[in-house]
């Protein structure tokens, strides 16, 4: 009963933002459309995105502010579960917050790195970043340098891992983003047991512990098809996390001598087993299509829960990924068919 009463304003609130989210048959219609503008119209005249894009002349935005204001509607989103939940809901939204940090910390960097202006827009979320983080946006995105930006950075919970990759020779933006990322992991990973417990950790330890063997899997993937990295350089940028992933599979799949045996030693793991059609052409496709099962299903046989938030989070953040997609496919002339293959799961 307590959950249900803790949950039950939560739960009501969410399945009504759940009901703007785009179902397959819109994505099927959107799909259809063969410019970009028409597109944007049809997105703008969806309830989940009017906001986003009033008083925009869809002809003139480029692809970068197409972007933003997509990500705005999952931060509008957030803000809006933030400010209906209870006290203890809060705890766990302010851990999941910190990816949103993470966002905006990768952007400075990225600035950095390319010689560009800082261009993410947070006027939507400023306010509810400023009162939720200790980081300042504005002095990191005016640092022209990574000296500059960990000075800034110093007294945060981010300096440390941050600062290890600035002491080694000719550390690369994708060392840094990959040092930000493990630290969310294993910290969010730690975190979660001291601030829940029964129920609750469960449906969060099943939801991330998910999610982070299936990005071990696809990093452990690409760094041995693209880069051609050695064990011990695939080692150093796994999640140091294992749910279903034992530490057997992982020493399998990292020590392949070539793809091949990589492919046998990942049949042979949870996932391949429990989920059909899990392997190396389906990798991506895969990690979409068994969070959202992970994701749904515990929504359902937990409607007043924690489930619900994790659930409706996840499928807002995926909706942007494939809106972004669908916008691509449509910029490059790709047929409706196929452009359906890389939205729908």
């Amino acid at each position: 009963m307590g959950q249900l009463l803790a949950y039950s304003g939560t739960a009501t609130k969410i399945r009504a933002m759940h009901s703007h989210l785009f179902t397959n048959k819109e994505y099927e219609e959107l799909a259809q459309i063969s410019t970009v503008p028409e597109a944007l119209v049809y997105i703008r005249q969806h309830p989940g995105y009017t906001n986003v894009f009033y008083g925009k002349d869809e002809s003139e935005l480029h692809r970068g502010e197409i972007e933003r204001m997509l990500t705005n509607s999952i931060y509008i989103a957030f803000q809006k579960i933030y400010r209906f939940a209870s006290i203890h809901q809060r705890k766990f939204l302010s851990m999941y917050f910190q990816r949103y940090e993470l966002v905006v910390l990768k952007s400075c960097m990225r600035s950095i790195f390319d010689h560009r202006m800082f261009d993410l827009d947070l006027t939507i979320f400023q306010n509810f970043f400023d009162q939720h983080s200790k980081i300042d946006i504005g002095k990191l995105s005016a640092c022209e340098t990574m000296e500059a930006f960990l000075n800034v950075l110093k007294d945060s919970v981010y300096y440390d891992c941050l600062v290890k990759v600035s002491e080694k020779p000719s550390s690369t933006l994708w060392d840094y983003e990959m040092a930000l990322d493990l630290y969310y992991f294993t910290s969010f990973w730690k975190e979660k047991d001291h601030l829940l417990k029964g129920k609750p950790l469960e449906i969060v330890t099943e939801a991330y512990g998910t999610k982070m063997d299936l990005l071990n899997i696809d990093w452990i993937y690409r760094s041995k098809q693209f880069y051609r990295m050695s064990p011990s350089e695939i080692y150093a940028i796994l999640i140091p996390i294992n749910y279903h992933l034992k530490k057997e599979d992982i020493k399998r799949l990292v020590e392949a001598s070539d793809i091949k045996e990589f492919q046998e030693a990942l049949l042979k793991t949870y996932y391949a087993v429990r989920y059909k059609d899990f392997d190396i052409p389906s990798l991506e496709s895969m990690y979409s299509l068994i969070r959202h099962k992970v994701q749904r299903d515990n929504a359902r046989k937990n409607p007043y829960s924690i489930a619900v938030i994790i659930s409706y989070l996840f499928e807002k953040e995926h909706e942007v990924d494939r809106l972004t997609t669908a916008l691509e496919c449509i910029r490059y002339g790709i047929s409706p068919s196929e452009t359906l293959k890389y939205i729908i799961y």
